[in-house]
């Protein structure tokens, strides 16, 4: 069973949004300056200290990717949306298995990173979808773990039994139906949690992606309605220390700063979890073709900036 980390949103959601609008937030309130009209020397001062925490105005699209640093693997595509104007994120999952065109090679689209690095993976998400995606946030799910326990675990509420062995990997999941506290490692396993040993399926789970995607977006949402807090900024550092250790993107800090302003407003209620519809089908390989009809009426209305 192939790892498929959906869940680095968690952990970009968590470092970006925790560290960057918690504190920067608070720094900026404290100031309670007016930005645009300094009035003197010292004014000026000020200004050019708090101009990268002006909010942004533009919608912003941001390639998540995550998976196994060290061997360059994306297990996970995400494209993201911001619109400052609105404090509304859209999460759309891109199924790894996505037929596209690299190189000029029909290819699925988790091999983009791979071959080009983040440069090539955001052309052909943005080129698949016909938007602009300037940015891209690779993060190493190793770290999924560890931000988990630094944040002092999940309240969560498991719908089903699970229970799935795997002896080539080491893997055991026997988690059963119910509230639960998850730590790290009992949240990874939640997270890649796809079928049971008897291979029964059920509302919840079908041996699919999909529906293992659901899950993990409930999680997530789960996630970010607890944690999103002021009360965790004490957790700041640590996750930043374990979140950019194991990081690679072209934001650089001033565009991250200037995202804090509106991002605040953020509530788990205005974050949209979205898939890309469309079908799996064998040719020559397993390829998920998209529907591009119904994709479009999604990057219409969640991605394409109206500005």
């Amino acid at each position: 069973m192939n790892f498929r980390k959906f869940y680095l949103i968690v952990s970009s959601i968590l470092s970006v949004f925790m560290f960057f609008i918690g504190a920067l937030t608070l720094l900026y309130i404290n100031f309670n300056t007016d930005i645009e009209k300094p009035v003197d020397n010292s004014g000026a001062l000020i200004h050019d200290i708090l101009s990268p925490f002006k909010a942004a105005n533009e919608d912003l699209n941001v390639l998540l990717l995550g998976g196994d640093k060290v061997n360059n693997n994306t297990d996970t595509m995400m494209l993201v949306n911001f619109k400052p104007s609105t404090s509304k994120v859209s999460i759309l999952s891109i199924p790894r298995d996505t037929k596209v065109t690299i190189n000029g090679k029909r290819a699925k689209i988790n091999a983009a990173y791979p071959v080009g690095g983040g440069e090539l993976a955001t052309q052909t998400v943005s080129e698949l979808f016909g938007i602009d995606v300037k940015y891209y946030v690779f993060i190493d799910t190793s770290a999924f773990k560890k931000i988990i326990d630094i944040l002092g675990g999940v309240d969560y509420y498991v719908p089903v039994d699970m229970d799935y062995d795997d002896p080539l990997q080491g893997l055991s999941i026997h988690i059963k139906k119910g509230q639960h506290h998850f730590d790290g490692e009992k949240a990874e396993k939640f997270m890649r949690f796809r079928q049971n040993n008897n291979g029964r399926i059920n509302e919840y789970y079908d041996g699919s992606d999909l529906k293992r995607i659901d899950a993990q977006q409930n999680f997530i949402r789960e996630v970010v309605r607890q944690k999103l807090n002021i009360i965790y900024l004490t957790k700041v550092n640590d996750i930043v220390n374990t979140v950019f250790s194991n990081i690679d993107t072209n934001l650089n800090m001033s565009e991250v700063l200037k995202l804090t302003g509106s991002a605040s407003k953020v509530q788990a209620d205005t974050i949209n979890m979205l898939k890309v519809p469309g079908e799996s089908v064998l040719d020559g390989a397993w390829y998920y073709i998209m529907d591009s009809q119904e994709t479009d009426k999604i990057i219409n209305e969640h991605f394409r900036s109206k500005n």
